[in-house]
């Protein structure tokens, strides 16, 4: 029972988080000198919870739930968030945001390469988490630009009258940090609900904890889709794909070098599907039909890991 009152409270962290975040995004990112979508690459994107679920996972001697988490949560970003946005609300996936599902599979690859051997060493982390700094900059310096584009510009209209408040900032963080909150308590539901089931660390972390670090993303996407700023929710989801496949990974495998068994080919999987994002977005957008497709396809790929 304590398993589902960690997760009954979590869920209601995670909506206020999502509605602050939502709402304040345009203002904050208008006082940083940057784009909304940039807010929501950097801000959204960076989830402390994954990375500290990896690191408390490594330090345990459980690599295999590190790693099946940063994996898991990006294959479950990336299809049944993505999905269920789509079937709610066709998502806009235009050129910039293409060039960033572009950016984010490459960072999935980079850490399925890295998986290839069953182990993640120091060394290797160092070069991931200096990855995803580089990757940062790039976009920090891309988006410090004042013009808004696409659906953002809305989000821009709508906070015109409180883009000079103080606070906007502050409210977003608080959001992210209400997020995370809600994340960690959502992490510990699951194991606790998990914990009697005698499945392999990997396969829990890879289905079970990644779900519930990715539940924050879901309500993030939610509210967001519910203001008509759909594209600030791709841009978290592609953020955190980036962040996972790279800091959180990074992050466990210097805390203690990975070792893995069962993860490698979810790796490659999670690297190729902002790929299949940018392939189905017709006209510039993910349809219903595409959502369907990634829905389905989150079922498929539960089905195999619990099989």
């Amino acid at each position: 029972m304590i398993g589902f009152a960690y997760l009954a409270a979590s869920a209601i962290l995670l909506g206020v988080g999502a509605e602050l975040f939502a709402e304040h995004a345009g203002a904050a990112g208008r006082r940083l000198g940057v784009t909304a979508l940039a807010v929501g690459l950097v801000l959204a994107g960076a989830e402390p919870e994954e990375l500290i679920t990896a690191l408390f996972a490594s330090l345990r001697d459980h690599p295999g739930i590190a790693a099946g988490d940063a994996i898991g949560a990006n294959v479950t970003m990336l299809t049944l968030v993505v999905g269920l946005a789509a079937v709610f609300r066709p998502l806009p996936f235009g050129p910039r945001i293409r060039g960033y599902a572009l950016v984010a599979g490459g960072a999935g690859t980079a850490a399925a390469m890295t998986l290839l051997g069953g182990r993640v060493d120091r060394a290797e982390g160092t070069l991931l988490i200096a990855l995803y700094i580089g990757l940062l900059a790039l976009v920090w310096w891309r988006e410090r630009r004042p013009p808004a584009f696409g659906e953002a510009a809305e989000l821009a209209e709508d906070d015109a009258e409180g883009a000079d408040r103080p606070w906007s900032l502050s409210l977003v963080v608080a959001g992210v940090a209400v997020m995370a909150v809600g994340g960690r308590l959502a992490v510990g539901g699951a194991e606790h609900v998990v914990a009697a089931l005698g499945l392999a660390d990997s396969t829990v972390g890879l289905t079970f904890v990644a779900l519930a670090t990715t539940a924050e993303l879901l309500a993030l996407v939610w509210a967001a889709a519910r203001r008509g700023v759909e594209e600030l929710a791709v841009a978290g989801v592609l953020g955190s794909a980036l962040y996972n496949a790279t800091a959180t990974l990074g992050a466990a495998a210097l805390a203690r070098p990975l070792t893995t068994t069962g993860v490698s080919g979810p790796a490659w999987a999670a690297a190729a599907l902002p790929l299949i994002l940018v392939a189905a977005s017709r006209r510039q957008r993910i349809g219903r039909a595409a959502g369907i497709g990634l829905l389905v396809g989150y079922g498929v790929f539960v089905a195999a890991i619990l099989r």
